[in-house]
């Protein structure tokens, strides 16, 4: 995992404006929107807080509009599921016989939930368009995309992958930033093996490592079947 020095130093790089073609470089940024429309696998996370670590296996199962995450083990939801559709979050936790359905953007997520709230094939594979592009700069290793939300990506000018996407801090987004790292190539399809998730606050992170990758399965549908007795909060 890059760690948090080296990504402070990445952000705090002395940038210029770039003399590369921006078409020519999104271009050659992985991006699979057409070829890829879903995935599933497995991964180990170390979700970190402050006095707090705590380690989870996660099966999951992704299309371009849900997100199926199921818990295995720990952080006191073992053996819950975790849907989203990009607005909203559904977590069912099967040990203590309840469900919860929160709105994704502005809601305050904890540990594992983080993850689970953003669409797993949207993460894998981050989509820039040109004209979202509001300023290009370069530094010696990396591209820097200033977006017109305020958010920057990252990109290595040798590889052509994303290395990080930060959000400014006015975002109502559940993370700040995201690392990716451990690119492979699999199936012609070039994607991370590593990624961290940083919260709002910058001081939590989910550390996934993908295990299994299926690309482009045939999923079964992305629902949580509720038993009959089991409430849902909205909160």
């Amino acid at each position: 995992m890059i760690s948090c020095s080296s990504s402070q130093k990445l952000v705090d790089d002395n940038f210029r404006p770039s003399e590369a073609n921006l078409s020519k470089t999104i271009n050659k940024v992985p991006d699979y929107s057409d070829d890829l429309q879903s995935v599933e696998g497995k991964g180990r996370a170390i979700v970190s807080e402050p006095g707090n670590t705590e380690r989870v296996t996660i099966h999951f199962a992704s299309n371009r509009q849900k997100s199926l995450v199921t818990i295995r083990n720990g952080l006191g939801i073992e053996g819950g599921q975790l849907l989203t559709d990009g607005d909203t979050l559904l977590v069912y936790n099967k040990v203590d016989k309840y469900a919860r359905k929160v709105p994704v953007k502005g809601a305050s997520l904890n540990r594992i939930n983080r993850l689970a709230s953003l669409n797993i094939l949207s993460i894998l594979n981050y989509s820039i368009k040109e004209e979202d592009v509001e300023q290009f700069l370069e530094s010696e290793t990396l591209y820097q995309l200033q977006l017109k939300t305020g958010t920057k990506v990252y990109i290595d000018r040798q590889s052509h992958t994303i290395n990080q996407i930060v959000q400014p801090s006015s975002t109502n987004l559940p993370y700040s930033k995201i690392e990716y790292s451990a690119y492979t190539s699999m199936k012609g399809f070039t994607l991370p093996r590593r990624i961290s998730i940083f919260g709002p606050d910058r001081e939590s992170k989910v550390a996934l490592q993908l295990t299994a990758l299926e690309l482009n399965p045939t999923l079964d549908a992305l629902i949580i079947e509720l038993p009959d007795d089991i409430p849902i909060y909205h909160k």
